[in-house]
């Protein structure tokens, strides 16, 4: 089977939050490892010494004489001396400076958390590591940040050599191998057909197969076998429902936003529209490019037919209005902003697997994004309009529904609707009229 079932995997972004564990003074955790020391450092004392110390003690500024941004100027310190006495906090100007406790209060923008005080304690403590290589400019530093692995173009690998290549089946099965036989490990003996089949059912539906499918596969001897199985599983319905619904979780699809129940100020009565378009998009192996670019532009992208609406990518920008933002706030400004903050967020955490959010009043710390990148995002969605207009303070806004008929077939649809309800209202008067004869609401139906 020559069908690449990676391209058909719909990926979700999973969002790790780290937490940093609460420390105490009277319990420093052991000198740790250098480099578990110096990742400490970045993730942890960088970040406090970039927005609490460096401002007034940097490149750009040296009060007492004092600068904190290396290790070597920590040592040298300032009028009052060294600010740093590796492996003992006790004997630190620093320690003593942030506490707050004699003549050296700092910063004097208002006391560290103690949290933040525990951090330098247990940085000091575990000898003060820090790569005291020629510290880099910001804009150094957001270039190195992009050379990341993470933000590299994609690139072809070789497939690693291994010991034992009749097993390898793919290219893939090549990397596993390799990575088992780095651990001393060997593949796990074949499974069963009948396992087999239950595992692929479920990857590929998230139903269990058949009796019937069951006998069917363990009678068929062919050799493609197994690949006939996978192309009905991925011709069946079921695989575009459960593998859209993936994509529906990342982009926080909802049917209302009012959890009071349908009818409310807060629905989003079209959404199904959106999702029976993810759902057949995933059934019909759409390109993963034409896929994102008609979620984020398909109202803009041309129709098969010349001149007419693209109904279909205009649908699929539903992943853009299905958003969570406050309605009926009196800021009416703030909430375009948020509208768009949510439309950013979507597309980076979704299509970009980053959260750009934060950047939205600062850069960030550790991702190489910055306010700059957010807004040159934000300002795209600044120039839509899913609100056509204002309302009153204190009133709920409407969102702009565009209509996906052309006004010919409007104008059909409206001519039915009123025929329909004028032979409702014919026939509740004559269930409602005793005395018409059982051949009158026939013969009204027929004139109708």
């Amino acid at each position: 089977m020559e069908r690449d079932l990676l391209k058909r995997v719909v990926f979700c972004t999973l969002l790790t939050i780290g937490a940093l564990p609460a420390l105490t003074a009277w319990s420093i955790p052991p000198v740790a490892k250098n480099e578990e020391a110096q990742r400490f450092f970045e993730e942890k004392v960088r970040p406090i010494l970039y927005d609490r110390c460096t401002t007034c003690h940097g490149e750009t500024q040296q009060m007492a004489g004092l600068r904190l941004d290396s290790r070597a100027a920590m040592l040298k310190g300032g009028k009052s001396g060294a600010v740093i006495v590796p492996n003992d906090p006790s004997k630190s100007l620093l320690i003593q400076a942030i506490q707050q406790e004699g003549r050296l209060k700092m910063p004097p923008s208002g006391k560290l958390s103690p949290l933040e005080i525990n951090v330098f304690t247990q940085w000091i403590a575990q000898g003060a590591v820090w790569d005291d290589v020629k510290q880099p400019s910001p804009a150094d530093t957001l270039a190195q940040k992009r050379n990341f692995w993470a933000f590299r173009p994609v690139q072809r690998s070789v497939s690693p050599k291994v010991a034992i290549p009749q097993w390898v089946k793919s290219p893939i099965d090549a990397f596993v191998l390799a990575k088992l036989e780095a651990k001393g490990l060997r593949p796990a003996p074949p499974a069963t057909k009948t396992a087999l089949l239950r595992r692929v059912s479920f990857d590929l539906t998230g139903l269990p197969p058949t009796p019937k499918e069951v006998q069917e596969f363990l009678a068929d001897k062919s050799p493609n076998a197994y690949e006939r199985v996978i192309d009905r599983l991925l011709a069946s319905p079921r695989y575009g429902e459960r593998w859209g619904r993936h994509w529906l979780d990342v982009v926080r699809y909802a049917d209302s936003m009012d959890a009071r129940g349908l009818g409310g100020e807060g629905d989003i009565s079209e959404a199904w529209r959106y999702r029976d378009w993810v759902v057949q998009a995933v059934q019909n192996d759409m390109p993963y490019t034409e896929f994102v670019s008609n979620q984020i532009a398909g109202d803009i992208r041309p129709a098969k037919t010349s001149g007419a609406m693209n109904v279909s990518g205009t649908i699929a920008t539903g992943y853009l209005a299905i958003g969570n933002w406050g309605n009926g706030d009196a800021d009416k400004e703030k909430i375009l902003t948020d509208i768009v903050d949510d439309q950013v967020d979507v597309i980076s955490r979704g299509i970009m697997g980053l959260t750009l959010g934060c950047a939205r009043c600062h850069d960030h710390k550790f991702d190489p994004l910055s306010t700059k990148d957010y807004y040159g995002l934000a300002g795209i969605f600044f120039s839509t309009h899913i609100l056509p207009k204002f309302t009153p303070k204190g009133a709920g806004e409407t969102p702009l529904k565009i209509a996906l008929i052309s006004p010919e077939e409007k104008e059909q649809r409206d001519k039915a609707n009123v025929r329909l309800t004028e032979i409702s209202k014919q026939m509740q008067e004559i269930r409602t009229s005793p005395r018409k004869r059982s051949g009158t609401l026939s013969r009204r139906l027929r004139e109708a």
